[in-house]
């Protein structure tokens, strides 16, 4: 059993008075599907096909639905001799299987089901005979001894079985035959349907659940990346401290501003790493006091690099402790970082923090260079 709960949204409604005195709610189907009666006065009633539903401070119905499941296998052994002997739209029967209150049996086309097939290995699963009741099904098919190969699974379908001759089969499952024989090492197709049949009305599908694509993570860093190492299609040479830097001049006025090469060759080289990928590059062995850093928040305002800068306190950040905090917050002052200072006065404010502070070289440097740091936080420490 499955329990479907629904709650709607009233989106579009038109009101009137009904012969009872109570305001009556006219509602379209689609804003019936958003319906959860908050906005209906207690009075009030919303009139849908006739049924006739009490406005309340809230609403949720509650719908029982019965899936009946099972499966069926069927071995075609020998199966490029089956392939040799059948045409184009002769098959291969399964037996009959029972689910729900149906037979059921899988079709198997060895040299397809029509013209278009003529190529391919078709699978189809059919209803036992006609005149029985609509009924609709969610099936799969899969290839059994194909496990390991792409596609040996097809994606669920849902398909409503009607009552005449006409819509009694539907396909599953459809794969290249020469595919199939250069992967099977015993010529076996072994082929499985797994069958879910709704007893009474299958849910809407506007209220099935919203199908997903995975998108792979972004490689556009990557590329840019690429692009600043093979210097493939650059046309402007930086010298820094007696380093040449090819880059691209297109990429650099859509990310800088401004052009100075007065800093040195590993700020520089940073500095272009961030405005082609949006990352720093690896900074895994470097301190956060190292003149490198502050050489790469000096390039960040000199460029105009906005991002560069943000990139380097969130780095910052990251290693932030009672022995770094001041010589970090020291540098944030310098070079204007003022989410990093921020953060930095926050960590340091509690008093168990700013004691160890207060040991360290780095107070004693903090304290002369900024003393107004140093008030903030002991203001700040008083309210913990």
């Amino acid at each position: 059993m499955v329990a479907v709960a629904c709650c709607f949204t009233i989106v579009a409604v038109g009101t009137s008075p009904g012969i009872d005195g109570a305001m009556y709610v006219t509602v379209t189907a689609e804003a019936l599907m958003h319906w959860d009666g908050r906005e209906l006065p207690a009075a009030w009633r919303c009139l849908v096909d006739g049924h006739v539903f009490v406005g309340a401070s809230s609403s949720t119905s509650t719908h029982a639905l019965e899936i009946v499941s099972g499966s069926h296998t069927l071995t075609i052994a020998s199966f490029s001799a089956k392939k040799a002997s059948l045409q184009c739209g002769e098959c291969v029967r399964s037996a009959q299987f029972r689910v729900g209150e149906s037979n059921w049996y899988i079709k198997v086309y060895p040299n397809g089901h029509d013209d278009g097939s003529r190529d391919s290995v078709s699978c189809f699963l059919a209803r036992g005979k006609s005149g029985e009741p609509e009924t609709t099904a969610e099936f799969t098919f899969e290839l059994l001894n194909f496990a390991d190969a792409a596609g040996n699974k097809s994606a669920k379908e849902r398909v409503t079985f009607a009552n005449d001759a006409g819509n009694s089969e539907h396909l599953g499952l459809q794969r290249a035959a020469a595919d199939l024989q250069q992967m099977s090492s015993d010529d076996r197709l072994v082929v499985r349907c797994r069958l879910g049949v709704f007893r009474g009305k299958p849910p809407s599908p506007l209220l099935a659940e919203q199908p997903t694509i995975t998108v792979p993570p972004d490689d556009l860093p990557a590329a840019f990346l690429w692009l600043l190492n093979s210097k493939e299609c650059s046309d402007i040479t930086y010298e820094v401290g007696g380093t040449p830097f090819r880059a691209h001049s297109c990429v650099l006025a859509a990310r800088s501003r401004n052009e100075d090469e007065e800093m040195t060759a590993n700020a520089f080289e940073a500095l272009l790493h961030v405005v082609y990928t949006d990352q720093l590059p690896d900074m895994t062995y470097v301190e956060p006091t190292d003149e490198t850093v502050g050489a790469m928040l000096f390039a960040a305002e000199r460029y105009d690099v906005e991002r560069l800068k943000l990139r380097c306190e969130e780095w910052l950040c990251t290693l932030v402790t009672p022995f770094t905090v001041a010589d970090i917050l020291s540098m944030a002052v310098r070079y204007d970082c003022q989410l990093l200072q921020d953060a930095c006065v926050r960590y340091a404010a509690p008093e168990y923090i700013w004691e160890r502070v207060k040991e360290t070289e780095g107070f004693v440097r903090l304290r002369a260079s900024c003393p107004h740091i140093v008030r903030e936080i002991e203001s700040k420490r008083r309210q913990y």
